[in-house]
């Protein structure tokens, strides 16, 4: 997908030539970055501002005949290049986050009061009565039957 003319983009310096430099944009995407709008100061050489494989912020400023998108070095705010900084600080936390799986704290469990262990001491006692209960009287029962 190409960029639409006044985006920002990131590309690296693939060749130097006299009246600009070659620029990839993606892997399959190359633009021309002109001698006019490598420094303000105007046309000089261009191997006193760029190398080759050196990554650069720029803006598209148009297209050539051929399609190829037309860019700028000199077009680029000190804002716009923070706001490229700040796009690659939240790719690289987002692909981090995504790399490991959030822990999050346990709750602790609500604290126990001391009337509802009571309250299930007791229960719990008159269950174990009551099951005694049941096996006297089966006993009782089969005495008196065997009797």
């Amino acid at each position: 997908m190409s960029p639409s003319v006044g985006d920002l983009v990131v590309g690296k310096v693939l060749e130097l030539r006299p009246n600009g430099a070659v620029v990839a944009l993606s892997d399959q995407e190359v633009g021309f970055l002109h001698i006019s709008e490598i420094a303000e100061e105007g046309p000089t050489r261009v191997e006193d501002h760029l190398k080759e494989g050196q990554e650069l912020v720029l803006k598209v400023i148009g297209y050539d005949r051929m399609g190829r998108p037309s860019l700028s070095l000199t077009r680029v705010t000190p804002r716009d290049k923070e706001a490229v900084e700040y796009h690659r600080e939240v790719v690289r936390m987002s692909s981090a986050l995504a790399g490991r799986s959030l822990a999050l704290p346990e709750e602790p469990p609500p604290e126990e009061r001391i009337e509802w262990r009571l309250a299930r001491w007791i229960e719990e006692g008159e269950a174990a009565l009551t099951k005694l209960r049941r096996n006297r009287a089966k006993r009782l029962s089969e005495r008196f039957y065997t009797d």
